[in-house]
């Protein structure tokens, strides 16, 4: 993890939200925190270290009696990006409150990833949380703040348009 940067969004108050919740949408590049206190909502983005990876454009086979898929070094940069994701998802895990219920939103596998860890976490300490899990696309950070309110209940924001 390379960087963390916090923002407030604006704080809203027409509806008072008492449970306490967190959204993070993740990927391998960044995951982005949204956490509701009450009042407002608080967003935290952090980058990851994860090399990205290695595209081969053809099967290479150095050797007849090596196996399909080429020899072993080839794979081991492989190895080291997932040491490097497992260490990612333990970062975001680790920025979770026990007590929060928390929505875990990503494309790919990171967020499948993250809420393996998460369940693991509660199991080792014999804790119970709502963990729910969506696949979905980058959305923006207002997007992330009304996806966290409509689940824990708030709905999205009204705002009056014209006179």
């Amino acid at each position: 993890m390379t960087a963390a940067t916090e923002t407030e969004a604006r704080p809203d108050t027409t509806a008072d939200i008492a449970h306490r919740g967190v959204l993070v949408w993740i990927d391998a590049r960044e995951a982005v925190v949204v956490r509701w206190t009450g009042e407002e909502a608080l967003i935290e983005r952090l980058a990851s270290d994860v090399p990205a990876h290695t595209r081969a454009t053809r099967h290479v086979r150095y050797d007849p009696l090596t196996r399909h898929g080429g020899p072993d070094r080839q794979s081991a940069g492989e190895r080291r990006r997932i040491e490097h994701l497992d260490r990612f998802v333990d970062a975001v895990a680790g920025r979770l409150d026990r007590d929060e219920s928390v929505v875990v939103v990503g494309h790919g596998m990171v967020h499948e990833r993250l809420e393996a860890r998460l369940r693991e976490l509660d199991s080792q300490v014999r804790r119970s949380r709502t963990i729910n899990v969506r696949r979905a696309d980058r959305a923006t950070e207002r997007q992330l703040v009304a996806e966290l309110r409509e689940h824990l209940g708030a709905g999205p924001r009204r705002q009056r348009v014209g006179s």
